[in-house]
């Protein structure tokens, strides 16, 4: 009994001491935590929450350049600053066209301008030079450029390096260029590495290549460098891989889109909505609800230094993925009780039931979790800017989740018994109400349920199938159809009220809402972003904010009309890492189950998605650039509620009981009905928080995520297992 007694007193001061991390932070010199509250160092928060920097480049482009060459470059400019952003892991920068010439990108937390150059680098020409000065090679020959270490010369010593991959017409100029260079004498023998006019780095070529000059089309950069050296000298090589010159024409600091006001609601509910769960966990489960919320307080704990670590820059999409990993860390507690439960009615002690709870349920847990992390590491490597920025999160509360609820969460409920709290009331059994739990035969009624979904998804699919042929059922915000920025002097300080203000002010002179209003420069500007408006209703507004704040006509800083934030590429890896991760989940879910349960995964996943995109539709919310973190909350929800699913029925099938398929599935939907209910609730209790505290645009955020959710927990219950059935059904001889 003492001993665990410790043992249980050193599991509480361990989670006590991450706690006090969180705000403390660790430093080790060789190794450091950052507090939470440390926005420079430690978690990083994104533009919408805390503002940051914009920054407007314009293309130095030669005169006889046509409108299509000028255009396909200025697309080739945007996906390399896009990648150029994400090596700096700033996931949740956006990059917008502005104009013919011109692109914007807005860098969150980075509320210096110049800083925010300096962090993206320089965008000028890169252009390798012989010692004559004459141009051996320009930047966008260079197809690939790595920091790298690893022994590169037969004494087998490890150094850092930098390695270049040459198209393949810069290869044989390169060679010759360096044939020439290494038989010039010492004066002459190197390549000046030049950015705008600027040596970066003058390597030499060794005498080795006299005869032949570097051939092959790779090169490597040696020169001592440290790990530092050579991420910048291969970055700032990236990033010259431009097809023209960019100047820096406009550098602003931005305020915060979502204000101080929702990162301060976002907060409170995420409080209230830890607290609801950790009361209903208590509630239902009893003592081992004291024990899941004390192993979630350690995920909790864990996570946000984890976050401050590895320094992740936190916005919308990131919150979504620590929400759905909050939902699955539950998830996990709950599928472990219910087994516990069964184990119990069957009349095992306290002791067996808890471990052969563990036992059976590790599988349903391992699967669901790995099938979603796939899911996370494809988003995470394919996808590029908030897609990243929601992988990151998901994945690491993934892992972490797994690990409290597996281990944490096993130790503490073992010194439960140890204090031979062995009463079954402490654990939720009563015997008396599961006898007269009435069977629900879900699967006998799948064509009811079916013609449920297929109404439910028409919206979306309406929505999907007319938005190409010109006919919008979407309202489509400025990150997907472009839109309007306005500048405004508005000779006193922007506060929050001065913005709602503002907002009104916009609705009454246009009759519609603006995509985002954002204190700028001084603080005295601002900055308003809209879908596209004509003159007329422009100079309305105008007018309306003279007669409101009194301003004049030369309070009218700037005009743009800018393209779509979600640029091509963007669009592309979403639906390119959304496809290949549910192929991902497929193959996996194949091999550990079978390859009906696979599909029937992969269509409640479809059926989820599209219900949120109905949502979209209906109810008209905005469809902005959240939309696309709305819909990966949901992908990786459904596919965990899926499984859960499909686990039961494999493990009933594999039982040797005589019982048709629709049997079977409606006993594997029944034994997982508490669950399924029991995780929705839970998963809902911060999201509908959010919601009903949040400003407006956290309840358009979060209201689809609410409908993925409710549509997740209705197609695992209603579709997937029935679903299954009939497919099986009809491919299984009899």
């Amino acid at each position: 009994m003492r001993k665990s007694i410790l043992s249980f007193t050193a599991m509480l001061l361990v989670i006590s001491l991450f706690g006090v991390i969180c705000f403390t932070g660790l430093d080790f010199g060789f190794f450091a935590i950052p507090p939470v509250t440390d926005t420079d160092d430690g978690i990083r928060l994104g533009l919408d929450l805390v503002g940051g920097s914009i920054i407007t480049f314009e293309a130095m482009v030669e005169e006889e350049m046509d409108a299509d060459t000028l255009d396909n470059n200025m697309n080739i400019v945007e996906s390399m600053l896009r990648s150029r952003l994400d090596q700096l892991e700033l996931f949740e920068a956006t990059i917008y066209r502005v104009g013919e010439k011109r692109i914007t990108v807005e860098i969150p937390s980075i509320t210096n301008p110049e800083e925010a150059v300096q962090k993206l680098g320089s965008t000028a020409k890169l252009e390798f030079k012989n010692a004559d000065g004459e141009v051996v090679l320009e930047g966008k020959e260079v197809a690939k450029s790595e920091a790298l270490n690893g022994a590169i010369d037969q004494t087998q010593i490890l150094q850092n390096f930098v390695k270049l991959t040459l198209n393949s017409e810069a290869t044989a100029k390169f060679a010759e260029a360096t044939k020439i260079a290494a038989n010039a004498g010492s004066e002459k023998n190197y390549i000046d590495i030049q950015l705008d006019g600027e040596t970066i780095s003058a390597p030499r070529v060794s005498a080795d290549y006299k005869s032949t000059g570097i051939t092959g089309g790779t090169v490597l950069i040696t020169g001592g460098f440290t790990p530092e050296d050579a991420s910048w000298l291969a970055n700032v090589i990236a990033a010259g891989q431009l097809p023209f010159a960019l100047e820096e024409v406009e550098l602003r600091s931005v305020g915060a889109q979502l204000g101080v006001q929702a990162l301060e609601t976002s907060i409170m509910a995420g409080a209230i909505g830890i607290a609801l769960v950790i009361l209903f966990m208590i509630a239902v489960y009893r003592l081992p609800g004291v024990v899941a919320s004390i192993s979630l307080m350690f995920y909790t704990v864990i996570v946000l230094n984890c976050l401050s670590l590895f320094k992740v820059n936190l916005s919308l999409p990131g919150i979504a993925g620590i929400i759905l990993s909050i939902g699955m860390a539950v998830d996990a507690n709950v599928v472990i009780f219910e087994r516990i439960k069964e184990e119990l009615k069957v009349g095992k002690t306290i002791k067996a039931s808890i471990d052969s709870g563990f036992d059976r349920a590790f599988g349903a847990i391992f699967d669901s979790n790995v099938t979603t992390l796939i899911a996370a590491v494809v988003l995470y490597f394919f996808g590029t800017g908030t897609i990243k920025g929601f992988a990151l999160t998901l994945g690491l509360g993934i892992v972490v989740s797994m690990f409290t609820a597996l281990t944490v969460t096993h130790f503490l409920l073992n010194r439960m018994v140890d204090f031979r709290l062995t009463n079954l009331a402490f654990y939720g059994i009563s015997v008396k109400a599961d006898k007269e739990k009435k069977q629900l035969g879900i699967a006998n009624k799948f064509k009811v349920y079916g013609l449920i979904s297929i109404v439910l998804v028409a919206a979306g699919l309406a929505g999907l199938v007319t938005a190409p042929f010109g006919v919008n059922m979407f309202n489509l915000d400025i990150d997907f159809a472009g839109g309007t920025t306005m500048y405004y002097d508005m000779g006193q300080k922007v506060t929050g009220d001065v913005i709602a203000e503002i907002e009104k002010a916009f609705k009454d002179a246009t009759g519609y809402e603006t995509s985002a209003v954002q204190s700028t420069g001084d603080g005295n500007e601002v900055m308003v972003k809209a879908v596209n408006i004509d003159t007329e209703k422009r100079e309305a507004f105008t007018e309306v904010l003279k007669e409101r704040f009194g301003i004049s006509d030369s309070s009218v800083l700037n005009v743009e009309d800018v393209s779509p934030a979600i640029g091509k590429d963007l669009q592309k890896s979403a639906f390119k890492s959304a496809g290949i991760a549910a192929c991902l989940m497929l193959l996996y879910i194949t091999v550990r189950f079978d390859f009906v349960s696979g599909i029937s995964a992969v269509i409640c996943l479809i059926h989820d998605v599209l219900v949120m995109i109905s949502l979209y539709v209906v109810f008209k919310l905005p469809l902005n650039l959240n939309f696309i973190a709305a819909a990966l909350i949901i992908f990786g929800y459904s596919i965990n509620a899926s499984i859960i699913t499909f686990d039961r029925i494999r493990e009933n099938m594999k039982s040797g009981k005589k019982a048709t398929l629709v049997e079977i599935v409606n006993e594997s939907i029944n034994q997982t009905l508490t669950r399924n209910i029991n995780t929705t609730i839970t998963t809902l209790c911060t999201i509908v928080l959010v919601y009903i505290l949040g400003v407006q645009s956290l309840k358009n955020f979060s209201l689809p995520i609410i409908a993925g959710v409710l549509s997740g927990a209705y197609s695992s219950i209603f579709i997937a297992g029935s679903l299954w059935a009939k497919i099986k059904g009809m491919t299984t001889k009899d």
